[in-house]
């Protein structure tokens, strides 16, 4: 036997091995909880799809099943969709917005939750394309998007045209830069009331690669472990209920007409989430989000506020924080939520140009979400210290974990689920002598209501926008880039 002593031999093996892995990497690719992954003829009429997914808390969208095709409706859109059996008969179906033949072998998604349902579901790898790029937090799609996975050029209509057109399927979101309508379908899960209802979009998704018995059994696990968390927070902490604000500020720009303006925001889901983590949610006479045009009338909103958790749309420190809400002097402030140091932003996580992670798995994963939530409310329910996934202390001034590619070890893996499992979480009995919770009110179950009657409010939320519209603009192909930029620069 030749030994291999030559520099180009040696440089030849190991391409040779090179190739080797990657082609065992796309080969063992599983298919595992697919179902009816090849065509089939035109003739045929049985009934391809026996592993169904049924609609428990979603609102917003249908699936009703046929021997060689689905139909899938967006009832916020009223957009229908019918998905048939690759070689099958099309089907006659009125109103349709795009025929789809599954299951689907590539794909392309503009939002950031939208990636990471199909990560959630292991199909990235019929991922073609994705928009919102740099904002990705995810690591193997960061991974990905280095070679496998072509950036959408949204600087360029006729290439992004181009780029859609050689997907089946191209998910979007309403008002979307997306011209091309014959494969594009919409997806709208953070229009959801509930954040289980937000994580059952899994379903939607898994419908276009037949992969109904994946979803099911991703969201069946999540909503099992989203039960017990809320079942042990409502045992351990019934009578001690922290008031959380959710609250933004905007500063003065050309998008604003130059007007600074604070908010608190309500969104449906947000009730549901912070009742379940064994505390309460700061409500007002308005309908959804409140926008007030003064500091003053805003603090004063804030006045019997345990935890305020800061969505606004740029980094900063906390003495910044303070600034931007009309604080002078902590010491001076006359607010629990300042004197207890409990003030929070959900950008923990992030990738390097600023994208956050909060617009991406927790709307997949809602028990990841409500684990959190209760390790806001309650910071001692785990025996040794609470360690947050996507929520940092501003006032603590706790790190922000920075994600990038190298981060991944399995590309083609479905992403996995942060959440703990609650079965094996020892929960700690609150202590109303803890500092924690020595400004919270006992004894109180209901949400906190203040009335902006008096206030100097610029509107009462009543857009049909309001839900949640903070999370929509930031998901948004339109605008993620742009804010991604500042979020940056607001770090400098």
């Amino acid at each position: 036997m030749k030994l291999w002593s030559s520099t180009t031999s040696l440089a030849a093996l190991l391409a040779l091995l090179n190739a080797g892995a990657m082609a065992a990497t796309n080969d063992t690719v599983s298919t595992a909880g697919l179902q009816s992954t090849q065509c089939v003829s035109s003739t045929e009429s049985t009934d391809l799809y026996p592993t169904k997914s049924k609609v428990k808390y979603a609102t917003g969208f249908s699936i009703a099943y046929h021997n060689t095709y689905k139909v899938v409706e967006n009832r916020s859109t009223n957009n229908t969709y019918v998905l048939y059996q690759c070689g099958s008969t099309k089907p006659t179906v009125k109103n349709v917005s795009a025929f789809i033949p599954v299951p689907v072998k590539s794909s392309a998604a503009w939002a950031t939750t939208a990636a990471i349902f199909l990560e959630a579901l292991g199909v990235q790898n019929t991922v073609k394309n994705l928009g919102t790029a740099p904002s990705l937090v995810s690591a193997c799609l960061q991974e990905l998007l280095k070679d496998v996975i072509e950036p959408f050029n949204d600087s360029n209509s006729t290439d992004t045209d181009h780029q859609e057109q050689k997907n089946d399927v191209v998910f979007n979101m309403p008002g979307g830069q997306d011209t091309n309508t014959t494969n594009t379908v919409y997806s709208t899960e953070y229009l959801e009331t509930s954040a289980l209802g937000r994580s059952e979009w899994v379903k939607f998704f898994g419908a276009f690669f037949n992969a109904e018995e994946r979803a099911n059994k991703l969201f069946d696990s999540i909503d099992s472990n989203y039960q017990c968390f809320a079942t042990k927070a409502e045992k351990e902490y019934d009578d001690i209920r922290p008031v959380i604000a959710w609250t933004s500020y905007a500063g003065p720009t050309q998008f604003n007409n130059n007007t600074a303006y604070w908010q608190i925001s309500f969104a449906s889901y947000k009730y549901d989430i912070v009742r379940d983590a064994g505390a309460r949610m700061l409500n007002t006479t308005g309908k959804q989000s409140t926008m007030f045009s003064t500091s003053p009338a805003f603090l004063r909103a804030l006045r019997d506020v345990d935890i305020v958790i800061d969505e606004s749309f740029v980094s900063y420190n906390y003495s910044t924080l303070l600034k931007n809400y009309g604080i002078a002097d902590p010491k001076q402030a006359n607010y629990s939520w300042v004197a207890t140091g409990r003030v929070f932003r959900p950008d923990r996580i992030q990738s390097t140009s600023g994208g956050l992670g909060w617009f991406e798995a927790p709307v997949a994963f809602a028990d990841a979400l409500l684990q959190d939530l209760i390790g806001v409310a309650h910071p001692k329910f785990v025996k040794d210290g609470y360690k947050h996934i996507w929520f940092r202390n501003l006032a603590k001034s706790d790190p922000v974990t920075v994600v990038t590619a190298g981060d991944c070890t399995d590309m083609y893996a479905p992403r996995k689920n942060p959440a703990g499992s609650c079965q094996l979480i020892d929960f700690q009995s609150a202590n109303p002598s803890d500092s924690d919770y020595s400004d919270v009110e006992q004894s109180r179950t209901h949400d906190l209501v203040y009335d902006v009657s008096k206030s100097e409010v610029i509107n009462d939320g009543s857009s049909s926008h309001s839900n949640d519209s903070a999370a929509a603009r930031l998901t948004t192909s339109l605008v993620a880039g742009a804010l991604a930029v500042l979020s940056a620069l607001a770090m400098l």
